[in-house]
């Protein structure tokens, strides 16, 4: 890891935790010239190293001395003097060989500071043997295995935690809660380091090495910065809690720290269009290699460093050619190759391309899953029009478009990007989670898929915030909604709550439904009728029934799905594979309902807006 190997950014020199040097580094690569005479850097340390100078005094600033190596070059400072145990702030101040003066960030801080996009720096505090990542408690499991809950940081501690703790802290007090649903992965929303001081989701990143000042930062600890997401993920791998990483490698923001420190920004080597280009932001330039290499090591820097289980790609469609050995191809081989030297196993390599080569870009890549907007689009346009849509088999079924049988989709009924699903269930009637039981079939459906279960943070229990599509440039779309954990014990959170515990637990529990196997395959979306066999969708009923069958422990599973997505009762008589005895695994969440099948077929009434899960 170039990056970090040659320590860029700001480090203490030695390890005592009571004070220490503090060395600077800036690299440029030789793709382009940077055209600078000279780089002072400035902060809340510069009093304590010379008492003649106050702090934030930049044309006071301590000069980098530029050496040239193979790679490009080099500016380093390293400090006479030593610092004590704390938290300090830093930027350079670039003289351009015009004499035209900038201040600007460190693009390879591992801190981000409070304000003014500030780099940032620790001296003392905790040591690294006290922080150690222990590996997952039983190992990591196959991706298909995943059920993953998705949490925005800040929103998700924000009604319980009162700024008392680092964000990062503050979720350990939620892994049991988390863990005992059901839930087995936690894909958390950006925690690097980004442009503003305020509120954000963190897609607009310019510290790529850094954990967001606003998630690490702890009054009474200052020093404690990148130990509570160690802390956390320690916590998480306890539990047996995949940590998944988004990782937002297809575009920066305009404040990105490189494009500042050229002259001339358009020839920073790091930005520039490589295949799209995405609205508002700074696209990173992978024809160069120096940007390949860059995010290389930013990904490897937080799997080697921190430990994670995986790493989902925000909007690869930007940054992925088909065929060609950069970018998106040459991110992922690199980190293939990384990890199959280190004989790790299982890391999931997620990528959200919502287009329709989506498959196509698994299939060609070392990706082993994506996102899949399907059931999301069935769901929401169902809820709204009051009426299944015979592409929901084809939706749930989604693993039939991947050639290879570890590679495995992932599903969701909303995410961070869309209104809550249990508000979408009563808003056609101003009723939002009123109506929270429309939302049940989806939910059985979600966990009886092919695919990866991925639910977005309150869900479980009927959060129901709106989010704009498309808020129009109104700033409406990316604001606080805290999860509002009250709901979690209201009447109808907990009911909610026991059927997404009782799935998961179901889709934990028997690893057949974890396969690829499902019938009807390849559904026919003119078909309105179930099948000459009895399977596949009845439009006029709004039911649906489907076959899922794996192995698990050398044991054959079976099991028949059937979903009312009605208001009404329905009678229904379900085709099954074979005689004999089959348990309901959900109703009343006991699996007490064991039906005796005779003649491959079964007649009973199904309720409104629910499902069974027959098993044998």
């Amino acid at each position: 890891m170039f990056y970090m190997k040659n320590k860029l950014g700001a480090w203490q020199v030695g390890n005592s935790p009571t004070q220490g040097k503090v060395s600077f580094a800036v690299f440029f690569p030789l793709d382009a010239n940077p055209n600078i005479k000279k780089i002072q850097v400035a902060g809340d340390f510069q009093n304590q190293l010379d008492p003649a100078i106050n702090d934030w005094e930049f044309d006071k600033g301590f000069e980098l001395t530029e050496s040239i190596i193979p790679e490009g070059t080099i500016w380093k400072f390293q400090s006479e003097n030593e610092l004590q145990s704390g938290f300090y702030q830093y930027k350079y101040l670039i003289t351009f060989n015009d004499d035209s003066k900038r201040y600007i960030s460190d693009p390879c801080t591992r801190y981000s500071g409070s304000t003014n996009q500030n780099a940032a720096f620790v001296i003392g505090g905790s040591q690294p043997t006290d922080n150690i990542i222990a590996p997952l408690k039983n190992g990591r499991k196959p991706v298909s295995e995943l059920i993953i809950y998705e949490i925005q940081i800040y929103d998700f501690v924000a009604d319980f935690n009162h700024g008392k703790e680092a964000p990062l802290q503050a979720i350990i007090h939620k892994l049991d809660y988390i863990k005992d649903i059901g839930f087995n992965a936690i894909l958390f929303m950006p925690w690097t380091g980004w442009k503003s001081q305020g509120y954000n989701w963190g897609y607009e990143p310019i510290h790529y090495f850094s954990v967001a000042f606003q998630y690490a930062n702890a009054i009474d600890k200052p020093a404690e910065k990148l130990s509570w997401l160690k802390l956390l993920i320690n916590e998480c791998h306890k539990r047996d809690i995949h940590v998944i990483m988004d990782g937002v490698y297809n575009h920066t923001s305009k404040d990105f720290p490189y494009k500042q420190m050229y002259l001339n920004q358009e020839d920073c080597p790091y930005t520039g269009i490589y295949e799209g280009s995405f609205s508002g932001l700074e696209d990173l330039n992978f024809n160069n290699e120096c940007t390949n290499e860059f995010i290389r090591d930013v990904c490897l820097y937080w799997i080697e460093e921190f430990k994670i289980d995986g790493i989902r790609f925000d909007n690869t469609v930007n940054f992925y050619k088909a065929g060609d050995t950069k970018g998106l191809n040459k991110i992922l081989d690199e980190i293939d190759s990384f990890l199959n030297n280190k004989n790790e196993l299982n890391f999931s390599l997620t990528i959200e391309h919502i287009q329709k080569d989506a498959c196509t870009a698994v299939n060609n890549t070392k990706a082993n899953s994506y996102w899949d907007n399907a059931l999301y689009e069935v769901t929401f346009n169902s809820l709204w029009e009051g009426t299944i849509s015979t592409k929901l088999l084809n939706a749930l079924n989604n693993r039939q478009y991947l050639i290879d049988e570890n590679k495995v989709p992932s599903l969701y009924l909303s995410n961070h990007d869309h209104s809550q699903v249990a508000f979408r269930a009563g808003a056609r009637k101003n009723r939002g989670s009123m109506q929270w039981n429309k939302t049940q079939p989806y939910v059985i459906a979600l966990f009886t898929s092919t695919a990866i279960p991925l639910v977005q943070a309150g869900a479980e229990f009927a959060e129901e915030y709106f989010i704009p599509e498309n808020d129009e440039d109104t700033g409406r779309r990316v604001i606080s909604r805290p999860l509002r954990w009250k709901l979690c014990d209201d009447k109808i959170g907990v009911k909610i709550k026991k059927l997404y515990h009782r799935m998961a637990k179901i889709r934990r529990d028997y690893a057949g439904l974890c396969s690829n196997n499902f019938y009807p395959n390849q559904w026919q979306e003119w078909q309105t009728q179930f099948n000459t066999e009895g399977y596949g969708i009845d439009l006029n009923k709004q039911i649906a029934i489907y076959h899922r069958w794996g192995i698990s422990e050398n044991t054959l599973q079976k099991f028949i799905i059937v979903l009312n997505f009605s208001d009404i009762s329905h009678e229904v008589c379900v085709p099954f594979p074979s005689n004999g005895t089959w348990t309901d695994l959900l109703s009343n969440y006991d699996g007490s309902w064991r039906s005796h099948v005779y003649d491959n077929k079964l007649c009973f009434e199904i309720g409104p807006n629910w499902g069974h899960v027959f098993f044998q």
